[in-house]
């Protein structure tokens, strides 16, 4: 069980809005839009996210902190000996997510947990994952001219994430339901039937995919 609950996200999102919104209306004041630039707008909001998650976490952990300061935990929890990487994100132009990580710090590290935070463009629609005991096996290796940057291996790591707010649906499985309804429910010709089969056939052997599912909070 996450040492990270669900009250705990929504009261940290609910002041990571609010300061959103101050941000927001700071822009229009001065002829600027907040949204212009989403990716900009998410590094604005990071160290929010770890200021608040670790106001709220504070409530069950006296000890929390976050420092903000460059090479620092973005936050630490000395009673359970855990350090807590924060990260912010929003969908790409084509609707893809990606969960990164810094990969030479994770080497570094061994291990670490993650916070990640999905965000719509608004700021209004929001998923909450905490993953625990990250390692670099969980991640891919970082592609040339990423910067270092590495994306999360979903299938693997979804064993180790704890879903707080939102959800994550598994798409193989999914359609495989969607197909074995067909097959099982639906009059067929056999042409029909044998298309059908053929997509179960795909969807068994195809990589896992997911998807996130995002709630208004």
């Amino acid at each position: 069980m996450s040492y990270l609950s669900p009250e705990m996200a929504y009261q940290a999102i609910e002041r990571m809005k609010n300061f959103h919104d101050k941000l927001q209306a700071t822009y229009e004041e001065n002829g600027m839009n907040f949204l212009e630039d989403i990716g900009r707008r998410n590094i604005l909001m990071s160290r929010p996210q770890e200021k608040f998650f670790a106001a709220a976490l504070s409530t069950v952990f006296s000890n929390t902190t976050s420092d903000g300061r460059t090479g620092q935990p973005d936050i630490l929890i000395p009673d359970l000996g855990k350090e807590l990487e924060c990260k912010i994100t929003s969908p790409h132009r084509s609707g893809c997510w990606s969960l990164q990580t810094d990969y030479g710090t994770l080497q570094k590290k061994g291990k670490l947990d993650y916070l990640y935070v999905l965000c719509d463009r608004n700021f209004e629609d929001f998923a909450v994952f905490h993953f625990e005991n990250l390692t670099v096996d969980d991640f891919k290796e970082p592609a040339s001219g990423s910067r270092g940057k590495s994306s999360i291996i979903m299938s693997r790591a979804i064993h180790k994430c704890n879903i707080l707010v939102g959800d994550i649906k598994n798409r193989n499985q999914a359609f495989l339901e969607s197909i074995s309804e067909k097959l099982t429910k639906t009059p067929l010709t056999l042409c029909q039937k044998e298309k059908l089969l053929s997509r179960q056939k795909y969807w068994t052997k195809a990589p896992a995919s997911f998807s996130f599912k995002l709630e208004a909070a």
